[in-house]
């Protein structure tokens, strides 16, 4: 995506210390997204992540928890209105917004974990960071 500067997966949303993959306790996986707001903004990284997200269905475990992170005011005010919309089209969804806590980043072997095995990945919460 044209305006995205680097990813990288980690784990976000919890209270463990230093979580860990095969300890993760209560944090989710996560993908930061480091941007450059001159030319992408975070509503248009919302609107891609609900294009490549399936909101409904059985709620993910919690390691697979489907949240969007927020950083400031503005980030929270434009992940609401977006989950507002999806919700006049859904009875129920599953993706929650959150605010932004301590983002741990996965183990070096996880990183693009799925495009190494050239594999599509699942959903993800999404940590947002402009440049």
């Amino acid at each position: 995506m044209h305006g995205v500067l680097s990813t990288r997966v980690g784990y976000a949303g919890g209270t463990t210390p230093r979580p860990r993959y095969h300890a993760m306790g209560d944090h989710s996986e996560s993908i930061e997204i480091v941007y450059d707001p001159a030319v992408l903004s975070y509503e248009d990284l919302i609107v891609e992540f609900w294009s490549a997200h399936r909101p409904t269905g059985p709620r993910p475990p919690a390691q697979y928890g489907s949240i969007i992170f927020y950083s400031t005011e503005q980030e929270r005010l434009a992940a609401e209105s977006s989950l507002r919309v999806v919700l006049e089209h859904h009875d129920s969804v599953h993706t929650r917004v959150e605010p932004l806590g301590a983002f741990y980043p996965a183990e070096r072997y996880h990183q693009h974990y799925y495009a190494k095995r050239g594999l599509a990945g699942l959903c993800a919460i999404t940590k947002v960071r402009a440049s």
